[in-house]
């Protein structure tokens, strides 16, 4: 096994010390660094509160649905999709690093918890639809 850099062992943002944090391995300048970081956290950051909305809509459709007479077998199925999509939004939100150190996978599984929250919605419609 090759030996990793360990280039600092202080518990904090790495875009603090970019020298040490980042440069040790990547040779573009701080100024670039910091860019890419805060680009690629951004994009994570509007994606994950779109997650959030979807959520969020889910969840009121649910409510209105229960409101409206709904069983709790009616329900079965969008309430396993909001609990499918909020573990995947809760490993985003875990991960720390706002989409930085895997953006694509970041953006994947931000992107399946919304299908998932729009299939417990589409579930709630077919329910409507039967009824």
């Amino acid at each position: 096994v090759g030996a990793q850099k360990i280039s600092d062992h202080h518990v904090r943002s790495p875009l603090l010390n970019i020298n040490r944090s980042c440069q040790t391995c990547h040779k573009w300048s701080e100024e670039e660094l910091k860019a890419r970081a805060e680009t690629i956290q951004e994009r994570t950051f509007v994606l994950r509160n779109r997650t959030m909305d979807a959520l969020v809509a889910l969840i009121n459709d649910i409510k209105a649905s229960k409101d409206a007479g709904a069983s709790d077998a009616d329900l079965a199925e969008a309430r396993k999709m909001q609990r499918r999509g909020q573990f995947y939004l809760d490993f985003i939100e875990s991960e720390n690093s706002n989409g930085f150190h895997a953006p694509e996978e970041s953006a994947r599984v931000l992107g399946d918890a919304i299908d998932y929250f729009r299939q417990g919605q589409v579930s709630l419609r077919e329910l409507k639809a039967h009824k």
